[in-house]
């Protein structure tokens, strides 16, 4: 892989698709669920009402669920396995790198280089935030299960454990969403990556300095 124009496919339609409504629905979740959470928020919206924020918190919830689903059915299943195989995958090697994370956030190019000598297609960082997303995702769609119910007999979001769990994760949740938008849009030296998930396809340069031990799968279409 060489030459300054030349590109790689790195995420296909179906796992690019999966990315976005499943982020679509999540930040809808967000925006309709933390003025349920936090009452301090709820002057912002013009005419809010704690039974509107809930009937739109639900309807994001359905999004959220429905429309990944719709892209795994009908999408390209077998790509998406050997994804989520590659992502889940923690090595030593992953967490070595996750310990030289900080030296690498501040590292010149030629230094990142080096310490990313032994990445494959996903660096430890991005294995780790998989799964992070996995596991509080579980949580939140469990625990807003359990919180259903009260909340279409209008009792509004709910009380108990569970409401504590869902909160409690949410809040959890917001750090490593906030470092994963500000890595992709603003960070200079991550933002490469982001044409990947927007149309799929890198720079070859780019891909064989920061994921030397990744060979691009042939005769796929982007």
């Amino acid at each position: 892989m060489s030459g300054p124009h030349l590109t790689v496919l790195r995420f296909t339609v179906t796992e690019r698709a999966l990315h976005w409504t499943f982020a679509a629905g999540y930040l809808a979740l967000l925006v309709s669920g933390l003025p349920l959470m936090w009452p301090a928020l709820r002057g912002l919206i013009r005419d809010y009402t704690p039974v509107m924020g809930v009937r739109l918190h639900l309807a994001a919830a359905l999004l959220w669920v429905l429309a990944p689903l719709g892209v795994i059915l009908l999408g390209e299943r077998g790509r998406l396995r050997r994804t989520l195989n590659e992502l889940t995958g923690l090595t030593r090697l992953d967490a070595a790198w996750l310990v030289r994370f900080p030296r690498w956030l501040v590292s010149g190019r030629e230094a990142r280089a080096r310490l990313d000598e032994r990445v494959g297609r996903f660096n430890g960082g991005q294995k780790l935030n998989a799964l992070f997303v996995l596991v509080t995702s579980l949580l939140l769609g469990f625990s807003g299960l359990m919180l259903t119910p009260a909340a279409l007999a209008g009792q509004g979001p709910g009380t108990g454990v569970w409401r504590e769990v869902h909160q409690y994760v949410t809040f959890l949740a917001l750090g490593p969403l906030i470092g994963h938008v500000y890595l992709a849009l603003v960070h200079p030296p991550t933002r490469p990556a982001l044409p990947g998930m927007v149309h799929g396809r890198v720079q070859a340069q780019w891909a064989a300095l920061h994921h030397p031990r990744w060979r691009p799968p042939e005769g796929e279409d982007p």
